[in-house]
């Protein structure tokens, strides 16, 4: 057996049209993070239609819009999660909106 700069033995070598090490097991493609995926997905664009024409938005907004319609449409889950939402990131409207605050039976007792 030949070791060193010298030639691999002959029953070692690659067969002609052979380029790879078969031996060897392929490493798995590694997997995508879930924050990278949700980031992906939240930001794709999607058609809206929004007072009767269609508006082009991500569907990070559009998720958020359905949460806040439904919060105004009484829908207790999403109230409560509309205003976790607006309690764990504060912020300011953009000028000229209005504020509309939903606040539950519960928040109206204190």
């Amino acid at each position: 057996m030949n070791t060193g700069d010298r030639d691999p033995p002959r029953d070692s070598r690659f067969k002609k049209g052979q380029s790879e090490n078969h031996r060897r097991p392929r490493q798995a493609p590694r997997p995508m993070a879930i924050s990278y995926l949700f980031r992906k997905v939240a930001n794709e664009q999607v058609a809206i239609e929004l007072d009767g024409r269609q508006v082009m938005m991500t569907r990070w907004e559009a998720l958020l819009r359905q949460i806040h319609t439904l919060a105004l449409n009484k829908d207790a889950g999403a109230a409560r999660l509309l205003h976790q939402m607006r309690k764990r990131y504060p912020g300011s409207a953009a000028p000229g909106d209005k504020f509309i605050m939903v606040l539950s039976d519960n928040d109206m007792k204190l």
